[in-house]
């Protein structure tokens, strides 16, 4: 009986966490490959890894932090852009260290310059946006 029971509770637990968690709009999903296939993008996360590791962080990633639909994406806030943070994750702290910025309009690409409080347009792969721009 314990075992029915303790299966029971595991498959209630796991078919709600699947519920709550949120997958992009097909838009933010294609911002995102824009982002992260970015020369730029690349260029900060080469060996990355191994670095935040041997810092003692678990590893790094790409989030959105806000976007033209923060209900159906998983954003914290509404922006008429897609707003990108690259982060290092470690298990105090996750420190920022860029910002990108896809502009659906302009259809470009920036990197935040937080310092200088500038966009900078980057190139990324044009190919994308005919993905981007499907109905």
């Amino acid at each position: 009986m314990k075992n029915i029971l303790f299966l029971l509770l595991t498959l209630i637990f796991f078919a709600y966490q699947s519920k709550a968690q949120v997958k992009e709009s097909y838009k933010a999903q294609i911002a995102y490959k824009i982002v992260e296939t970015s020369p730029r993008c690349r260029q900060l996360t080469k060996g990355l890894g191994k670095k935040v590791v041997k810092n003692g962080g678990t590893s790094y990633g790409i989030m959105l932090e806000s976007s033209p639909n923060p209900k159906t994406d998983p954003s914290q806030a509404y922006s008429k852009t897609y707003d990108f943070n690259l982060h290092e994750s470690y298990p105090d702290r996750m420190p920022v260290i860029a910002r990108f910025v896809f502009d659906p309009k302009k259809q470009q690409l920036y990197e935040d310059d937080v310092v200088n409080a500038q966009l900078i347009p980057i190139p990324f792969d044009k190919k994308l946006l005919t993905l981007f721009n499907k109905k």
